[in-house]
């Protein structure tokens, strides 16, 4: 029996599909009901939260001045919104919810990320169809969907074709109540389900390693980004995230894109699974990169990576500087890249650095060094780094590379990333002093732009190889 279940599991991950037919006539059924719902409150100093999608739907409540934050599938679902809290004016999500394996999560987030008095509005229709998620035509019904957000929070409910037990088109907009409680983030509270992915590694002279938990804002972006320098094998170590992580990464490790691996939390995780990692692709990868999903590795121009690889054998790994990067003052999050929403930091590089190493010179790694090696570490200048550093240098070093390390982005999405926990120390959480520390405002960086609109055209390549709608965030320039 649990043989069975293991296959059934495998199975299901193998086939994994979104159906969602758009046919206007079902759209043409919510417009006598909505029309105009939310348009007493629109106002160019409001904000709406619209899951892609959706935007037809704000529109037809009556959200034309509105401010619209249109947050891509599956890089955010309704059940992990990675929003503050009692921050938001609108929540509209048109046929989201049949791709929720918890519908009370949903809910929850939904109502936790608008304020006292906040409105919001969903659809459901039973043609849709999520193979990892359970179909739920009872609480997917108007009625059901009344329970599901409680009577408190219902404007209007209404369902349209098929039985009140299961009907083709059903839709609620409601209002958070003045009085409702603060909700906890479902960061904090969700159990994380396993994964089972393809790790396939294959021969390729450079290779970057990371260990990420909850990322799937930020996953397409970063594999996108170190494709383009000439990363040929990204191995990505999925930290139990219950965020929609798995809905990215799955699809691409199948396509060959990047090697998965589900780790669990535990002590020394990240050390772990760097180490593991290293004795896995050691046969295959010649050199590798150890760097997180905030972290941008960036070369000087007319440089590649072969820039980077020294002349003497004896070199195991080159230490290449941190470059800290500020949140530019960004209170919450925008639509579009990291590399181009954040361009104010440090005016020289950080003493930290991040590791490209030789593999086969390898027997354990650490987090910014290795820790047990043959053969000599220097920094990107050529400078001996003493292993007793343990990756933070006397002084900076500066060369024809740096990382640059976004470590808080927004405010908000600093809140998130605290929530999540950190990743090297199990059980640990940063400071909200942390977010002064890490956020630099010197001076005006803009080296990583030229990168722009290469790293879109691999994101929208990506979420075609993946089966992903096209970015709503990511259209235009």
């Amino acid at each position: 029996m649990v043989a069975a279940r293991k296959i059934w599991r495998r199975l299901r991950g193998a086939i994994e599909f979104d159906f969602r037919p758009d046919f206007e006539l079902l759209r043409s059924r919510l417009a006598p009901p909505l029309r105009g719902h939310f348009g007493p409150e629109d106002s160019p100093d409001k904000t709406a939260i619209v899951i892609a999608g959706s935007e037809w739907l704000a529109r037809l409540l009556g959200l034309e001045k509105t401010r619209q934050l249109v947050l891509d599938y599956p890089d955010f679902t309704l059940e992990n919104l990675a929003l503050l809290s009692g921050e938001y004016d609108f929540v509209i999500a048109d046929r989201s919810l049949h791709r929720c394996d918890n519908l009370d999560d949903a809910a929850r987030e939904i109502l936790r990320v608008l304020r006292p008095g906040g409105r919001f509005a969903v659809t459901a229709c039973s043609l849709d169809l999520a193979s990892d998620a359970p179909f739920d035509s009872r609480r997917l019904g108007a009625a059901g969907l009344r329970r599901l957000f409680g009577a408190d929070a219902t404007e209007a409910a209404g369902d349209w074709g098929g039985t009140s037990a299961c009907s083709a088109l059903s839709w609620l907009a409601g209002r958070k109540p003045d009085t409702a409680s603060s909700l906890t983030p479902t960061v904090v509270t969700r159990k994380a389900r396993r994964r089972h992915y393809r790790f396939a590694p294959r021969p390729a002279k450079f290779g970057i390693v990371a260990m990420m938990r909850n990322e799937a804002p930020y996953l397409l972006e970063w594999i996108a980004h170190y494709r383009l320098l000439g990363f040929q094998q990204i191995t990505i170590y999925d930290n139990e995230s219950n965020d929609a992580s798995a809905r990215i990464l799955g699809p691409l490790a199948r396509a060959g894109i990047v090697n998965a691996v589900f780790w669990p939390d535990q002590h020394a995780k990240q050390r772990r699974a760097y180490s593991r990692a290293a004795r896995k692709l050691k046969p295959f990868v010649e050199w590798c990169l150890f760097a997180d999903l905030d972290e941008f590795l960036v070369l000087d121009p007319g440089c590649t990576l072969d820039s980077l690889v020294p002349q003497d054998p004896a070199i195991t790994a080159i230490g290449i500087p941190w470059r800290m990067y500020g949140s530019g003052g960004a209170r919450n999050r925008t639509t579009g890249l990291t590399i181009e929403r954040f361009t104010r930091g440090a005016a020289a590089n950080d003493p930290h650095v991040k590791c490209l190493v030789r593999l086969q010179a390898l027997r354990i790694m650490g987090i910014h060094l290795p820790a047990e090696f043959s053969g000599r570490l220097v920094d990107i200048a050529g400078a001996p780094i003493p292993p007793s550093s343990i990756g933070m240098l006397e002084r900076p070093a500066a060369g024809i590379a740096r990382i640059n390390h976004y470590f808080t982005r927004s405010w908000e999405e600093f809140e998130c990333k605290r929530a999540r926990g950190r990743g090297a120390v199990q059980g640990q959480f940063r400071s909200a002093e942390a977010f002064a520390l890490g956020n630099p405002d010197e001076a005006e960086l803009r080296e990583a732009l030229p990168l722009v609109a290469a790293v879109r055209r691999e994101v929208a390549a990506l979420r075609k190889l993946a089966g992903l709608r096209p970015s709503a965030g990511l259209d235009g320039s």
